[in-house]
């Protein structure tokens, strides 16, 4: 259907907003419309970097069942927490290269 190269993904991609108190977080699910992968839909936080975290990252089928499981894992953390995570995270990797 699409012309892409065979490792390659081609996504749709759906933003979301998460509002806490003076806080926000932007989501982004994605859905495999080309290419393989292990799930149709993955939904992640999206921290300063632009990286998502696998502890906050939901799969699924659909993009309900993807995002539902990403606001589970990020459900009880601060936003200022998942983005300190993501930048340490990032500074860890970067020391390890």
């Amino acid at each position: 259907m699409y012309n892409t190269n065979e490792d390659e993904l081609l996504l749709r991609v759906y933003k979301y907003e998460v509002l806490r108190g003076e806080d926000s977080l932007s989501i982004d699910v994605c859905e495999r419309i080309a290419g393989t992968s292990h799930h149709k839909f993955m939904a992640f936080p999206i921290g300063l970097l632009g990286k998502p975290e696998k502890e906050f990252v939901g799969f699924g089928e659909t993009e309900t069942e993807a995002l539902r499981g990403c606001l589970n894992r990020i459900r009880n953390l601060s936003i200022k927490n998942i983005v300190e995570y993501s930048i340490n995270s990032q500074e860890s990797a970067e020391a390890e290269e």
